[in-house]
C-alpha cells in the first residue's frame, strides 16, 4: 500500500470557543464559591442571633453594688 496523502490534516483549535469554555468554568467556580460564602455568612449570622437571644434571656446583674451615700 502506498500513501496517497503525505499531509496529515488536523482540526484547528478554535480559540474563541476555548475562551468561552474557560469563562463558563470560571463563572461556575465563582458561583460555587459565592454560594459557599453565603452559607458561611448565614451560619455566622445565626450564631450572632443565638448569642443575642441568650443575652436577652439571661440578665447580667453586677455583683458589686454601689454603696449608698450618707
Amino acid at each position: 500500500m502506498t500513501a496517497k496523502k503525505t499531509l496529515i490534516e488536523r482540526d484547528t483549535i478554535n480559540f474563541s470557543e476555548v475562551e468561552l469554555y474557560v469563562a463558563v468554568g470560571r463563572a461556575e467556580r465563582s458561583k460555587a464559591v459565592h454560594e459557599a460564602l453565603r452559607g458561611l455568612g448565614r451560619s455566622i449570622a445565626a450564631l450572632f442571633d443565638l448569642h443575642a437571644a441568650m443575652q436577652k434571656k439571661v440578665s447580667f446583674e453586677p455583683t458589686i453594688k454601689v454603696a449608698p451615700k450618707h
